[in-house]
């Protein structure tokens, strides 16, 4: 389907424009309030650091000077009373600045440590942000408007895993620089939902492939193969170029990998038998004209079923390269943003009949059109409570109402409809801040930074136990499991430390199974390891790495999770 410009001329636009212009102006409007507020807290980190260190420089001369006036002070001979006096004033000197020492640099930990939470907190709502956006206009900003170097079609890919399940995602490069990676929801019922086995396809599937025959002379002939009992392991598809895995059931890896292009004309289909290293009728093989039809057929049903399947959870998402929660800045996402909308909105203005409002026409039956419209002002609304310069983001995209009206023929009369108000996500400039979450880490911490180790443990398995605990954000909650889990170990193995990693074992395995996120699936490992389950803590890590390789081979997460199987494997034999 294709819309037209509110004169009723062609526009090249496959998708209502105007829905993903509302969406994406909430999304950027969210993530530059985060870089402002982001950029307080760093501030204020800084501010902080900066009074602790002027106490402790303050504290340490008080020190100074006391001492030196009790070493000049008259004290009569060694041993006298005053002398002692003098001894035990110096000692408890000592100890009191200590114990200050201590406290400040404490204080400083928690209160940096509560800031630092808050910020991830702030990144949180900027990548849900983005999911909000990415869902419904991720594969459309591939190629929003005209085909651009930096787009690309989006690429599904499912894989069967070891417990029997397929792990589904949706992949793809936003023409504004982001590289994201959705999580698929595979519904009840739907041809994924199990392994999928031929059979389940069509009742007779045979190619003809080749195979070793004879017992004694061994050759390669091509003979008729049924493939009834291969079982789908691996699909992935742009639309264009599918790459189907097939294999037999079995510890050896032995069935078949097709590609099939549809770029030029007809779709062309190449096939590899897969086997062992001592299997001479594996590699590469023609198939025949009937026999590409027959898998055809096949690939596009499970291509179909693979259509059905829903968007969940945004995974990976990065821009130039980092991971977008991560990023220093956002504003240049956004400046990246408004480019690319910008001539699509000038286009769109340019074609309205009024100049208060951006309007597109679709086609309908009996030379009917339905007319979509915003206001300009409904738009500019949304970003006008920023400040100027936060503001001046959105100047390329002039949604003033200035544009002059088209001179010409008057379009044909239609149907209007003003596209429904969005529901932006919720703002990153005042995040739902978790008082009491905040104030619990910050105790923590502060116990933990004074050496108190079974203490600091022991609260830890209240906060985590705590029936307000499940009831915190996802990102609340992991990041009080990543202040435990991936901080360096105590050496004390007491009932406090053991208490609280069970815990957080319970509290982690929840985000898991809901998330099936490979930072979970990390500190899922990690938690084993502390509770001296190698086994458990392996297939963890194991499928965290493929999962995050699917994601991101070369990612940070990939080298670490290889470092934590290598630790934690046997050492080979003597």
């Amino acid at each position: 389907m294709t819309y037209l410009y509110g004169d009723s001329t062609e526009s090249g636009l496959s998708s209502n424009f105007l829905e993903l212009l509302r969406d994406a102006l909430d999304f950027a409007v969210v993530v530059l309030e985060a870089d402002e507020s982001i950029g307080k807290g760093r501030d204020e980190i800084a501010r902080l650091r900066a009074e602790a260190d002027e106490e402790l420089a303050r504290l340490d001369a008080f020190e100074a000077f006391v001492a030196d006036a009790i070493a000049r002070a008259e004290k009569g001979a060694e041993g006298s009373p005053t002398a002692l006096c003098a001894g035990s004033v110096s000692e408890l000197l000592e100890g009191s600045r200590h114990a200050t020492s201590d406290a400040v640099r404490g204080k400083l930990a928690a209160d940096v440590a509560a800031i630092e939470a808050q910020e991830a907190a702030t990144r949180a709502t900027c990548h849900e942000a983005l999911a909000a956006f990415l869902a419904p206009h991720g594969p459309i900003m591939t190629d929003p408007f005209e085909p651009t170097a930096a787009a690309s079609p989006a690429t599904q890919r499912i894989a069967l895993l070891d417990s029997g399940v397929y792990h589904a995602t949706l992949a793809g490069r936003a023409t504004f620089g982001v590289d994201w990676v959705f999580g698929l929801h595979v519904p009840a019922g739907n041809l994924w939902s199990e392994p999928v086995r031929l059979e389940r396809i069509a009742e007779h599937v045979e190619i003809k492939t080749p195979q070793v025959t004879g017992w004694l002379n061994k050759e390669v002939k091509v003979r008729p193969q049924r493939l009834e009992r291969h079982v789908v392991t691996e699909l992935e598809t742009d639309g264009v170029r599918t790459r189907v895995k097939l294999r037999l059931e079995g510890p050896a890896e032995s069935g078949f990998d097709l590609a099939i292009d549809r770029s030029t004309g007809a779709p062309s289909m190449k096939a590899v038998r897969i086997g062992p290293s001592d299997d001479t009728a594996a590699g590469a093989f023609d198939l025949d004209e009937a026999d590409v039809a027959t898998l055809l057929g096949i690939v596009d049903k499970i291509v179909e079923a693979g259509a059905e399947l829903e968007i969940a959870t945004l995974g990976v998402a990065s821009f130039e390269g980092v991971p977008f929660r991560e990023a220093a800045v956002f504003a240049p996402v956004v400046d990246r943003l408004v480019a690319e909308l910008a001539p699509i909105v000038h286009a769109i203005a340019l074609r309205s009949l009024t100049p208060t409002e951006l309007v597109l026409r679709r086609a309908l039956s009996d030379d009917r059109r339905e007319e979509f419209f915003v206001t300009k002002a409904t738009l500019r609304e949304k970003f006008e409570g920023l400040s100027p310069p936060l503001r001046a983001h959105f100047d390329a995209l002039a949604l003033t109402d200035t544009t002059p009206s088209p001179q010409g023929p008057t379009a044909p009369s239609a149907s209007r409809r003003e596209i429904h108000s969005s529901r932006p996500p919720p703002s990153s400039k005042s995040p739902q801040k978790n008082e009491a979450f905040v104030e619990a880490v910050k105790k923590i911490m502060m116990v933990l930074k004074s050496g108190r180790t079974d203490e600091g443990y022991a609260q830890y398995a209240d906060l985590l136990s705590s029936s307000s605990f499940g009831e915190y954000r996802p990102d609340e909650q992991r990041q009080a499991l990543k202040l435990l889990l991936l901080a360096k170990a105590p050496e004390s193995r007491s009932d406090e430390v053991m208490r609280a990693y069970k815990i957080a074992l319970a509290r982690i395995q929840a985000l898991v199974d809901t998330h099936a996120d490979p930072a979970d699936y990390e500190m899922l490992g990690v938690a084993h390891v502390q509770l001296d389950d190698r086994a458990a803590a392996s297939n963890a890590f194991q499928i965290a790495l493929k999962l995050e390789r699917a994601r991101n081979p070369s990612s940070d997460l990939c080298a670490s999770l290889g470092r934590r199987l290598a630790q934690i494997s046997p050492p080979p034999p003597p």
